[in-house]
């Protein structure tokens, strides 16, 4: 029976009729809804893949107006959030992109990219502790300035390199300074010194502290190359040189260098490579070191890193009669550092510990030391931020000194502080002081020492 006969039949009776169409209403109805229910869809998602084009394109802002009025019903979506994420970040709102990143990484912690632009969106809100945290995750350099809000910006150049799809990326920096170091031989002050069996010798002046002015020169860089999957390769060095005006001797330039493998993957970061630096005092080859070590950053949330390393170095003195305190180190650090003061701030504690193998003919034979450290960084201004690192160590040598009559024990201390200013793109001053003690069981080696300085500096 076809539709035309069954209608016909149904005219004959009216209750009949009017449940026929009813009937056929409902499928109708259903049908109507699904079709432009799916029609909505495909829109939808050409809407995407056009807002996708055009954020391949750097044309923002027209993406955020296509993808925004979506979010209520496509937030959710990996590939729609960091487009719309991406969107905001580069159209001026961050705190919305921030707020997107995070639900992302909610479902994909392992999203590196999202990391970068994580912390850049931090960065852009003025919380530069988050930021330098997260940049940590995906991208790690030495030597950044002390600041705080410096750190966050130089991850930053390097970020915006790697969003714009660049594989090699690199950074570096000059520095000026001028001091004033009161014992830059670190020698002893007190005259006499008592040897084995409370014997008293006196020492020449020569050989007693003397204070100096200084200028001081450094530099350095790192070139880091992206691999594809989470590695990387880099290679860099540092070179550092003070010249004092009134105590040639204490003269010395160093040149350190550095190259290995990275791997970074979601939450965290990890660098195992190769150093090796030399040491000159007094205008002459005075030590050589080369060893490795490997270090691993682990986030634990926005707000807190986790670090871990280890080193073995082996340094070697150049001159003959030096020879003798050739040793190996081998060193481990625990640290923890963590956002404060809504981000303007970050505080830091490394433990530290390791075992020193001496040449045997060393006097005061193997060392075995132990310590901690404490840092703290904070940004007051756009322009203005402080830091402080204050340190303590026990170096315990097993050995007995046969010219003392006792195995050797040193306490060292150390505190830096100082305050930076930023005066233009890339370019900083800072006026610093630091003071080292060294406790000593052996009076030969205790001393004191404080070194006060204006810096400045350029990165790039």
């Amino acid at each position: 029976m076809n539709l035309r006969k069954l209608l016909i039949e149904f005219d004959t009776d009216g209750q009949s009729r009017d449940a026929l169409r009813r009937i056929l209403k409902v499928p109708l109805a259903t049908f109507l809804f699904l079709s432009l229910a799916l029609l909505s869809v495909n829109l939808r998602a050409d809407e995407v893949a056009d807002a996708e084009a055009l954020v391949r394109a750097g044309k923002f802002r027209e993406a955020y107006k296509l993808l925004e009025p979506l979010e209520e019903s496509k937030a959710g979506d990996l590939k729609f959030d960091y487009l719309l994420a991406r969107s905001a970040l580069e159209t001026g709102n961050p705190s919305k992109a921030s707020f997107i990143y995070e639900r992302i990484l909610a479902i994909e912690p392992n999203f590196v990219g999202v990391r970068i632009e994580m912390g850049r969106a931090y960065l852009a809100l003025g919380d530069y502790a988050r930021a330098k945290l997260e940049f940590e995750t995906v991208i790690r350099i030495p030597n950044l300035p002390p600041d705080l809000r410096q750190q966050a910006e130089a991850y930053g150049k390097l970020a915006d390199q790697y969003s714009k799809g660049k594989k090699t990326v690199a950074y570096g920096y000059m520095e000026y300074g001028y001091g004033h170091d009161s014992n830059p031989l670190s020698a002893i002050a007190r005259n006499p010194i008592t040897v084995a069996g409370g014997v008293p010798i006196p020492l020449p002046d020569s050989s007693l502290a003397r204070s100096s002015n200084y200028n001081a020169v450094s530099l350095g860089g790192e070139v880091i190359h992206a691999l594809g999957s989470g590695f990387s390769v880099y290679a860099g060095g540092d070179a550092r040189a003070r010249f004092y005006n009134q105590l040639d001797q204490a003269d010395n330039m160093a040149v350190d260098l550095r190259g290995g493998v990275g791997y970074s993957a979601g939450k965290h970061n990890i660098r195992v490579g190769v150093l090796g630096g030399t040491y000159e005092l007094d205008h002459t080859s005075f030590r050589r070191s080369l060893g490795g070590n490997a270090d691993y950053r682990f986030l634990l949330n926005d707000a807190t890193q986790l670090t871990a390393n280890i080193t073995a170095i082996r340094f070697k003195y150049v001159n003959e009669l030096l020879q003798t305190n050739d040793y190996d180190l081998y060193s481990g650090l625990l640290g923890f550092t963590r956002s404060v003061a809504g981000g303007r701030a970050i505080i830091g504690l490394n433990l530290v510990g390791g075992y020193e193998t001496a040449d045997p003919r060393r006097q005061d034979g193997d060392k075995r030391f132990g310590g901690l450290r404490l840092i703290a960084q904070a940004a007051f201004t756009e322009r203005i931020g402080s830091f402080l690192s204050l340190g303590a160590t026990m170096n315990d040598y097993l050995a007995e000194n046969a010219f003392f009559d006792k195995q050797r024990r040193d306490y060292f201390y150390d505190a830096t502080a100082g305050v930076t200013f930023g005066i233009k793109a890339g370019w900083s001053v800072r006026p610093q002081i630091s003071y080292y003690k060294n406790v000593s069981n052996i009076d030969l080696y205790r001393y004191d020492r404080t070194d006060v300085s204006f810096n400045i500096r350029k990165d790039f």
